[in-house]
């Protein structure tokens, strides 16, 4: 489960760097805080797959 987890975790990370530098943000803006990028679309992605994860463990009964 663990590996499945950190696998999950980077994919996502690797999803919003990629979007976030097609879209013309450059390395300094997106390690910036206080920034939207790093304090606020992190922050909301990480709820929205803790949200996922904990659904995912309740349908399969855990």
């Amino acid at each position: 489960m663990i590996k499945h987890y950190d696998d999950g975790q980077r994919q996502r990370y690797a999803m919003l760097h990629k979007m976030a530098k097609e879209r013309g943000l450059t390395d300094a803006e997106l390690d910036a805080s206080p920034g939207e990028y790093e304090d606020g679309l992190q922050t909301t992605a990480e709820q929205w797959y803790q949200s996922g994860m904990g659904d995912a463990d309740k349908w399969m009964g855990q």
